[in-house]
C-alpha cells in the first residue's frame, strides 16, 4: 500500500505578479501546503506527492522555483506531469533532478514502489489549451502496463479522460480518449486515471479503469451545463486529495479550508 497526495493546477506566476490578474497563488501555495502539513497528523503519513500539471500559469522558471520550493517543504517525493499552461523546457529544467524525469521527448515516466506502479503520461500540446497523448505516448503506456503484474496501478495525466459537461473545459479536453482506451491492454487489471485540468471532482471510466479528478488548489470553475454558462473562474473551492492504493485503494477529495467546529453532536 502507498498513500499519495494530489495536486493540481497550482498555475503559480512569478513572483510579484498575479494569475489572470487576480490570483496571488504563490502566496496561495504557500498557505495550501502550511494548511496540509497541518493536517499531515489527520491524515496520516504520505510516500508521495501526485502533481498533475498546470504547475505553472505563466511557464517562467520563476515560477517554478517557487512551486519547487514549496512542495520541498512536504518532506516527500514529487511526481509531475505537464499540463497545458506549463512550459517543457522549464518544467523539465526544475525536475531534472528526479529519478522519473527522461532525459528528452514527452515527460513519459513509469516507477514501481513496492506493491504499485505509478505511471506518468505527458498531454501537452504546447500553444493550445486541449491536450494530445502522441503515439510514443502511448506505446510507452502500453508496455508500461505489461509489466504491472499484481501490482495497483496508478496514471497520471493532467487531461483527463472524460466528459464533464463544462462546455469551455470541454472544448480543451483530451483529443484522444479512444486511442487511449485502445492503448491499454485488456489484460491490464483495472488502474486508477488520476487528472486535474477541471479545477472540480469528477467520476468517470475507461471501461474497467477508474478516471478521477482532483480539486485545483488555487480556484475552481463553476458546473454550469448551460450553453450560454459564462467563460471565468472562482476563488474556490479549492482543495486537493488522497490516494491510497493496494487491496483497500480509496480516493478522496479534501477541502483546503473547513468551516468552524468540531462541534458536539
Amino acid at each position: 500500500m502507498a498513500r499519495f497526495l494530489h495536486l493540481t493546477d497550482l498555475h503559480v506566476v512569478a513572483p510579484g505578479t498575479l494569475c489572470s490578474g487576480v490570483l496571488d497563488t504563490g502566496a496561495i501555495l504557500r498557505s495550501g501546503v502550511d494548511r496540509i502539513l497541518a493536517q499531515i497528523p489527520a491524515i496520516g503519513p504520505l510516500d508521495g506527492v501526485l502533481v498533475t500539471g498546470d504547475i505553472s500559469e505563466d511557464g517562467s522558471a520563476e515560477s517554478y522555483a517557487l512551486a519547487e520550493q514549496e512542495l520541498a517543504r512536504l518532506g516527500v517525493p514529487v511526481y509531475a506531469v505537464p499540463g497545458n499552461h506549463d512550459c517543457r523546457v522549464n518544467f523539465r529544467s526544475a525536475f531534472g533532478a528526479q529519478t522519473w524525469m527522461p532525459e528528452a521527448g514527452a515527460v513519459d515516466w513509469a516507477i514501481n514502489l513496492d506493491d504499485t506502479l505509478l505511471i506518468g503520461l505527458d498531454t501537452l500540446v504546447e500553444g493550445q489549451g486541449a491536450g494530445r497523448l502522441q503515439p510514443e505516448s502511448l506505446e510507452f503506456l502500453t508496455e508500461a502496463l505489461r509489466t504491472a503484474g499484481d501490482r495497483s496501478v496508478v496514471v497520471a495525466l493532467h487531461h483527463p479522460p472524460l466528459h464533464t459537461g463544462i462546455r469551455f473545459m470541454d472544448k480543451i479536453g483530451l483529443e484522444n480518449t479512444e486511442e487511449l482506451a485502445a492503448a491499454i491492454p485488456a489484460t491490464c487489471k483495472p488502474a486508477i486515471f488520476v487528472s486535474g485540468h477541471v479545477h472540480n471532482v469528477f467520476l468517470g471510466r475507461i471501461g474497467p479503469h477508474r478516471v478521477v479528478t482532483a480539486p485545483s488548489l488555487c480556484s475552481a470553475f463553476a458546473f454550469d451545463m448551460r450553453p450560454d454558462a459564462r467563460v471565468g473562474f472562482y476563488t474556490g473551492p479549492t482543495g486537493y486529495a488522497l490516494l491510497d492504493t493496494g487491496a483497500q485503494d480509496s480516493w478522496t477529495a479534501q477541502p483546503l479550508f473547513m468551516g468552524d467546529g468540531p462541534f458536539d453532536f
